[in-house]
């Protein structure tokens, strides 16, 4: 099963072969498959998209529009690695069913979330909410998996000694996550962090210039930009966005990453 037959012992591989959780995980992908399909054959026929401009001073507001989608989907992700690989860690049952299915959805190519999401979202919201929360979805299932990976195996790992400390302190689970599980697990999960944010600008660059057929679903921002300079055969405009991008990979991991590495 992935990465987390990575982490099992070769017996416990094998008691993990197929389980309930496993039918269960199956059954729950197909419900949700056909509800997203059902959607997006109420989508709009024609979607119109935005008008990108190539002047470099709206680089600085596209940056912003793609580094802001970028940073919601990674809170969206950072919350959901705490929440539920916590709860895979500590609750047997619950691990069961998670586990796989985390397993399962990271499986899945991330592009293959796209079409769905977008023309379900677009059948039940304006055009331009549902075109912001797909790309903030598929940049969160791009981030999502290996940190709560990484997270639900910190989690359970801790040296039985730290958790024998904590008990005798009476630390409540606050406390306790506030003073053993977090720090015990910050590298790893700042590491993840990093992944997560490299593999995220990649999907991004694919969810702002997104079309199917007459439908145009792409947004203001970096990806964009690249994209029209592109098709305009701009070479200029080509550079501008290429350097815009780069500087704010390399400012992000200077004045970010770097830091809170250290």
């Amino acid at each position: 099963m992935g990465l987390f037959q990575n982490i099992l012992p070769p017996k416990e591989r094998l008691e993990r072969a197929f389980t309930w959780g496993d039918v269960v995980v199956i059954l729950l992908m197909a419900v949700l498959l056909y509800g997203g399909a059902r959607l997006a054959f109420d989508s709009p026929p024609i979607i119109e998209g935005p008008q990108i401009s190539l002047n470099p001073s709206a680089l600085p507001w596209y940056t912003l529009l793609s580094v802001g989608r970028m940073l919601a989907a990674y809170v969206l992700s950072l919350l959901f690695t705490l929440t539920y690989g916590r709860s895979a860690a500590y609750d047997r049952r619950a691990e069961s069913i998670l586990m796989p299915l985390l397993d399962v959805l990271q499986s899945v190519p991330i592009l293959s979330f796209l079409p769905v999401v977008l023309l379900g979202l677009s059948a039940i919201l304006p055009q331009r909410i549902a075109t912001e929360l797909a790309a903030i979805v598929l940049i969160f299932t791009s981030q999502a998996w290996n940190m709560t990976f990484g997270w639900y195996q910190s989690l359970t790992t801790i040296p039985t000694e730290l958790r024998e400390a904590s008990s005798i302190f009476r630390l409540n689970t606050w406390l306790r996550f506030k003073r053993l599980e977090l720090p015990f697990a910050m590298i790893g999960l700042i590491w993840n962090s990093v992944m997560s944010w490299a593999g995220g600008w990649f999907f991004l660059m694919a969810a702002e210039i997104f079309t199917v057929g007459s439908r145009d679903f792409r947004l203001p921002g970096l990806g964009a930009y690249l994209q029209e300079a592109a098709n305009q055969g701009d070479f200029r405009s080509i550079a501008f966005g290429l350097a815009a991008l780069i500087t704010t990979i390399v400012a992000l991991d200077q004045f970010i990453w770097r830091p809170l590495l250290a």
